[in-house]
């Protein structure tokens, strides 16, 4: 989903207000000339988000950026030397992780990655992590009692539950494939499969899983979390929902984290400049009090990532039993996409 907004002029007003009242944080970042530094964000996160961010730091610290949104880590990698990029601001863990283990990033300061909670960010500590997003099933009460959903991923293809669930290939689902080939193995992981095609309903995007579980189509969804809160804010708050959002109760793939990254170019010429926005970014009185308190149509409800940090919308990453993980894994997806193509699962 490319997400359906409320009015930008009034988020970002809000952002202002929240900005306003929390941010102490980055001097500015003069250039070697004594010039004032322009960065150059390459991202494929939501652009308000983004927009949000630099705007944010623009107002504190001076510094402009250029912003490309929808670019990519294969662009970035085939610009090579020639990439006007400094950083790089993710939506998923994976192109993080590509441009990581393709060695394109800079390390990062201590104190930066210090200022996230602990194995979100890339463990040789070459991208940060600045907001998550947890893998949650949605159901309908109105066709399924909550005591009576799954209590782990695996469980949702038992055979009660065949044809009351939907799905959708989308990236995250690719993710957790390749979280499942990496723990259990591919064996095991394509069995899961198979069953998830025989007893579910792929209804191709994560959109649509929502609001076909809201409407009363399946009893229950694999899905996003931020996907529900966002329709949630444009139908007038949860309680206007008749679809729920579901955690599995103990550690389990079902509640998988997924960090959105930032890193900075070697080939940049700001570097310095990058690491202050970076450390910005992270920062409990920067960029995470958007993600914390910032108006759900700016940060669409994805959660803040700084050490103690809670989210006025959907509550605490803390709270969230998902695995504890390398995300370095997700630097190579092709095994996870391949065997979805295999089984008929994606194209």
């Amino acid at each position: 989903m490319r997400r359906a907004r409320l009015r930008a002029s009034v988020a970002l007003t809000a952002v202002a207000a929240v900005m306003l009242a929390g941010c102490s944080a980055a001097s500015p970042a003069p250039s070697e000339s004594g010039d004032t530094a322009t960065l150059t964000v390459y991202t494929d996160q939501h652009a308000e988000l983004v927009k949000a961010l630099t705007d944010a730091y623009t107002t504190k610290t001076g510094v402009a950026f250029n912003i490309q949104n929808d670019a990519t880590a294969g662009q970035i990698q085939a610009e090579g030397s020639a990439s006007p990029a400094d950083v790089f601001l993710s939506e998923d863990p994976g192109p993080a992780a590509q441009l990581a283990a393709a060695g394109a990033f800079v390390p990062l300061d201590q104190s930066t990655i210090d200022q996230v909670q602990p194995k979100l960010s890339d463990p040789k500590d070459e991208w940060v992590a600045y907001a998550a997003r947890v893998r949650v099933l949605y159901y309908n009460p109105t066709l399924i009692a909550e005591k009576d959903l799954p209590t782990t991923l695996a469980d949702i293809t038992a055979p009660q539950y065949k044809g009351k669930f939907a799905w959708a290939p989308s990236g995250a689902f690719v993710a957790t494939v390749q979280y499942l080939i990496s723990t259990i193995g591919m064996d095991q992981t394509r069995s899961f499969l198979e069953k998830v095609k025989a007893n579910g309903v792929n209804e191709q995007s994560n959109g649509n899983v929502r609001d076909t579980v809201e409407a009363g189509k399946h009893a229950m969804g694999l899905s996003n979390h931020y996907y529900w809160w966002v329709k949630a804010a444009e139908v007038g708050g949860p309680d206007h929902m008749t679809s729920k959002i579901y955690h599995f109760p103990e550690v389990d793939p079902g509640n998988l984290a997924l960090s959105s990254g930032a890193g900075i170019l070697k080939t940049s010429k700001h570097q310095a400049e990058a690491a202050d926005f970076l450390a910005w970014l992270t920062a409990p009185d920067g960029g995470q009090t958007i993600l914390a308190d910032g108006p759900i149509d700016v940060n669409e409800g994805q959660y803040p990532v700084g050490v103690g940090m809670t989210s006025a919308t959907v509550g605490s990453l803390s709270d969230v039993k998902s695995p504890v993980y390398d995300m370095s894994i997700f630097a190579d997806q092709a095994q996870a996409q391949q065997l979805l193509k295999s089984l008929g699962m994606s194209s």
